[in-house]
């Protein structure tokens, strides 16, 4: 429990619970197993809490742009993992402060709602596929020019992807850039895996989208 009431965050912020800093789980099909996070803590590192506080007055991005998504007390939260890895960023506990610009989505009542020109997108796989017979069993393959397999693993593409969830842009016009489910083109080295809600998805601003493919 905290020693004191917190009721308000510092301005462009909001402070969280986050229950643990470190995953110390991870789950394959049905087997959960126990790992040592601190092997490496930053790709270990919780990136979502439970919202507890709010600032006053005007948010803003990393530019100075006005956010145009709010976030709301209870909301859960999912954020950069440098909030929860930097002490700097811990009040008391386990909660701690987050700079608005670093939220990428709140769920709120089930729904994913991206913040702060953030979006959510799903990878996608691209190049051509042939179903072959290995071992008696039927796999995707990709085949060389005389047939043979040369891989049986699907590599998500790093420059295209589906857009799953949307917000506001940040600015004087919160319009999005595109819309739900567009496939789009990303710029180079603009996009990174979170797992949000269970899901793997490249959290991506809208500023780095460069076009409806």
């Amino acid at each position: 429990m905290l020693k004191y009431d917190i009721k308000q965050s510092p301005p462009n912020t909001v402070i969280v619970e986050v229950g643990k800093t470190l995953e110390d789980t991870v789950t394959f099909g049905s087997m959960t197993l126990y790992i040592d996070p601190e092997f490496n803590p930053t790709h270990h590192a919780r990136i979502f809490g439970r919202v507890i506080a709010l600032p006053d007055g005007r948010t803003w991005d990393e530019e100075g742009n006005t956010i145009n998504d709010k976030v709301e007390v209870g909301d859960i939260i999912y954020f950069h993992y440098l909030v929860t890895s930097d002490e700097t960023n811990c009040i008391y506990g386990n909660y701690f402060k987050v700079p608005y610009y670093w939220i990428f989505c709140s769920v709120r009542n089930g729904n994913i709602l991206p913040v702060g020109s953030w979006t959510l997108c799903e990878p996608l796989v691209e190049g051509e596929y042939n179903t072959v017979e290995v071992g008696g069993r039927k796999i995707e393959a990709t085949l060389s020019a005389s047939g043979l397999v040369t891989s049986v693993s699907k590599i998500p593409s790093v420059d295209i992807a589906k857009v799953s969830f949307i917000g506001n842009q940040t600015g004087e016009d919160p319009t999005p850039l595109v819309a739900k489910g567009s496939t789009v083109v990303l710029a180079k080295n603009s996009n990174f895996v979170n797992k949000i809600e269970g899901k793997d998805y490249y959290t991506v601003k809208q500023q780095y989208i460069l076009g409806v493919k």
